[in-house]
């Protein structure tokens, strides 16, 4: 990968650099900055608040008595979907990975809500990767190519 092997690559290290969101993915219990940070101290109080932000969970945040050390319940219970999908997409870029793994990132979200979000994730300023599984049409306005599977075969590129 990069014109280097992968037998001599740090598995850990390697891993740090992925930001991933998965359909499946829900928060656990913890606050919402243990959720947002999983523990990591190294990650700032800027960087979650540019996170939280930008992922449109300010108003969230701001309408908990106790922002971001409000306790979560496991799967997301008590919030509502969308707000579960924005913790688990803010999880994934506060270390500001150099590859970004989506999918369906944004299903069942407004669409003003959605386009707003995904100009941010695909902002010429990000240094990621960017990689979207969806069948979101307003991710293709913002695509550099565009990959159609259908049971896992490649059918059709742009």
């Amino acid at each position: 990968m990069n014109n280097k092997s992968l037998l001599g690559i740090n598995l850990n290290s390697y891993r740090s650099q992925l930001g991933q969101t998965l359909t499946e993915e829900t928060p656990f219990e913890g606050t919402l900055l243990e959720n947002i940070t999983f523990g990591d101290k190294t990650i700032t109080t800027d960087q979650v608040i540019s996170v939280i932000k930008n992922v449109g969970l300010k108003n969230f945040v701001k309408e908990m008595p106790t922002g971001l050390q409000t306790i979560l319940y496991p799967e997301g219970k008590e919030i509502s979907y969308t707000i579960s999908k924005k913790i688990m997409l803010a999880r994934s870029i506060v270390r500001a990975p150099k590859l970004l793994l989506l999918k369906e990132p944004l299903d069942q979200f407004e669409t003003s809500e959605a386009k707003q979000i995904i100009d941010f994730l695909t902002d010429k300023s990000h240094n990621w990767t960017l990689v979207v599984v969806s069948q979101n049409e307003l991710w293709k306005q913002k695509a550099n190519k565009i990959v159609i599977l259908n049971d896992g075969q490649i059918i059709n590129t742009k």
